[in-house]
């Protein structure tokens, strides 16, 4: 069993360690782009991480693969 001093000085060092992702990040699309093939991309921003993410997805896999979600404000 750990001493007090050793559980503290412990956390002191975890704490300089990065930090992990947000167990939940909220991405809000700012815009979808489509290319000559038929491909789309779509963009999102997350706050938490202050990050862009693209997308890419043809029309007919979106719809078959991710049910949409939708939150009223």
């Amino acid at each position: 069993m750990k001493t007090l001093k050793e559980f503290q000085k412990h956390r002191i060092n975890e704490a300089k360690l990065p930090a992990d992702p947000p167990a939940v990040m909220i991405m809000k699309r700012q815009s979808i782009r489509q290319f000559g093939d038929g491909q789309r991309v779509a963009l999102y921003y997350v706050d938490k991480i202050n990050k862009y993410i693209t997308i890419p997805y043809n029309a007919s896999q979106w719809s078959l693969t991710i049910p949409e979600e939708f939150k009223q404000e």
